[in-house]
């Protein structure tokens, strides 16, 4: 078969997985690997098709699925995710999971028809009269407003005379005063009635522009209500051509299985799903799946040159389940289900208010969705008499360090509240993978940061929909390889400091043992090492550090 691949040297059968490793591992299986390398050999020196890996976004995800033929034969298929080299299908790679032709016969016109719709709605929306139109309305509004604030100030002045009046008629005979007043009293519904007329009038006049700029707005409307319509529809009809298989010759639409039956864009054009359908399409074993990163990295995440990662949650997760079925799969990692000291956290400080103590790396900081066992959980047995939330802060689960629990509700509030006005100081020790340029020796990096949507729970760079981040950093010492430095946060935005590292526009380094934004090892080499904080009951101010375990 040609989309096959031979290893260059042919694995032994002892060194093939008994079970198919969990395609939601970061560490794939070595056989994998080996595919993998020759697979990133062969992109080296290919010259079939052309495509800029060093360009803005120009990086894509690879991966390969070490395969048995019906013959016993040990290869693998190799497949890109979404588009290269701006086709869905190239030589050597395993074709998209979708029908080609099938969506051919209704793409193509739909395409045109939205450009269509776009084409209108950008002609109207230059239109020479639109423009104007806006231009009028606007100028027309400032002069209504200015008018009507000048005739606000002569009514405040009026008022203020009327004031002065009414006070000089406690001075004069009864009758006097009262007509006086009522007088008064007349002038100032003059004033109310004469506000209400000009607001009337000017509004007659806005009313004639807004009236024509509705016309043109109304079509613009109609046009963008029946590009979203066809838009849903192509939408609908592009997901109705993907059809997942699996081992046991089962299909299901990929709508099947994502609430609404939306799934999100791009969902089925990963890697993964490509080879393992197309394995199961063509009776062929799935023994062992790798994804790496090729080329530079994305503007907004974080993607290293040739890392391994993961096959993503949000699109792959919900499909991948079925799309196995039929093989023995190895279960998936679970995060926290594997630390045991339960002596943990120690306690570095703790008065009658609150406590500080020491989270080891590996232990969740509140309970998971799978796993229970946590900081906040140990605690509220720890202390059964407590109120509150305990938990003033949390750090990642792989983060070690100091952490800020409160006994009583009115503690929690009172050090939350200084957390928020950044008062609280912090400090972190982290191990970089590589080692700084000799002129790099402190700074500040401002990258404001959003969840990644498609792959919770890593954070992407986002300057449009991010929260504003900021770390300061300081170099302690350099080695060969690596980087050992302070890191400041500012703010404390999920992953903040992983980001900041390991981004390009940050320090381009990621902090080692990363397993989402680096490469995995014994631990994160990440600890929050000092706080100095305010006993809200005493006014003290008080330091506490806990030396870096690595």
């Amino acid at each position: 078969m040609p989309f096959i691949t031979r290893f260059s040297t042919a694995p032994q059968e002892s060194g093939l997985p008994k079970a198919f490793p969990s395609p939601f591992s970061g560490t794939p299986h070595a056989i994998a690997k080996q595919a993998a390398v020759q697979l990133q050999t062969w992109l080296t020196s290919q010259s079939a098709w052309q495509h800029d890996f060093d360009s803005v976004d120009g990086g894509k995800m690879f991966g390969v699925l070490v395969i048995r033929d019906n013959h016993d034969q040990i290869g693998f298929v190799s497949a890109f995710s979404g588009m290269l080299a701006g086709q869905w299908q190239l030589p050597g790679f395993v074709p998209p999971v979708f029908d080609q032709l099938q969506r051919q016969a209704f793409l193509p016109a739909g395409e045109t028809e939205l450009a269509n719709y776009a084409m209108q709605i950008q002609a109207l929306q230059n239109k020479t009269k639109y423009h104007q139109l806006h231009a009028q309305l606007k100028q027309l509004s400032q002069l209504r407003d200015a008018d009507i604030q000048t005739l606000k100030q002569q009514h405040k002045s009026r008022k203020a005379r009327r004031s002065e009046r009414r006070v000089l008629a406690n001075a004069e005979p009864t009758n006097e005063q009262d007509k006086l007043l009522r007088r008064l009293s007349f002038e100032s519904q003059q004033d109310k009635r004469e506000l209400k007329q000009v607001n009337a009038q000017w509004q007659v006049r806005l009313d004639v522009l807004l009236a024509q700029l509705d016309e043109i707005e109304i079509q613009i409307t109609v046009l963008k209500k029946s590009r979203a319509k066809l838009s849903n529809r192509l939408h609908q009809q592009v997901f109705a051509t993907y059809a997942l298989s699996n081992k046991r010759g089962e299909q299901k639409s990929i709508a099947h299985f994502f609430e609404d039956g939306n799934p999100p864009s791009g969902a089925g054009d990963c890697a993964a799903p490509k080879l393992i359908h197309f394995a199961c399409q063509h009776d062929l074993t799935p023994l062992a799946l790798a994804e790496f990163w090729w080329g530079a990295a994305p503007k907004q995440g974080v993607r290293h040159h040739g890392h391994y990662y993961p096959a993503c949650r949000s699109k792959c997760l919900p499909i991948l389940p079925f799309m196995l079925t039929g093989l023995e799969v190895q279960a998936a990692p679970v995060l926290g289900d594997n630390f045991h000291d339960h002596k943990a956290p120690a306690t570095v400080y703790e008065d009658d208010d609150l406590v500080v103590v020491n989270k080891p790396s590996g232990l969740l900081s509140v309970p998971g969705k799978e796993v229970q066992d946590s900081v906040l959980t140990r605690l509220q047995q720890r202390y059964p008499d407590a109120t509150g939330p305990l938990l003033v802060h949390r750090l990642d689960m792989s983060t070690s360090g100091l952490l800020l629990v409160a006994k009583n509700s009115a503690t929690h509030k009172a050090l939350q509240y200084q957390f928020e006005q950044r008062s609280v100081e912090k400090r972190y020790i982290a191990m970089l993978s590589k080692r700084l340029p000799e002129h790099q020796h402190r700074g500040t990096i401002e990258l404001p940061l959003r969840v990644d949507l498609d792959d919770r729970p890593r954070q992407l760079v986002c300057f449009s929909h991010g929260k504003s981040a900021t770390t300061h950093w300081q170099v302690i010492t350099r080695q060969q390889s690596t980087t050992r430095l302070y890191f400041y946060p500012v703010t404390g935005r999920t992953h903040q400091l992983r980001m900041h590292a390991s981004h390009k526009d940050g320090l381009d380094a990621a902090i080692i043992g990363d397993e989402l934004y680096g490469v995995a090892a014994d631990r994160l080499q990440l600890h929050a090492e000092r706080l100095r904080f305010t006993q809200p009951n005493t006014g003290e101010r008080i330091e506490v550090n806990s030396p870096a375990p690595f």
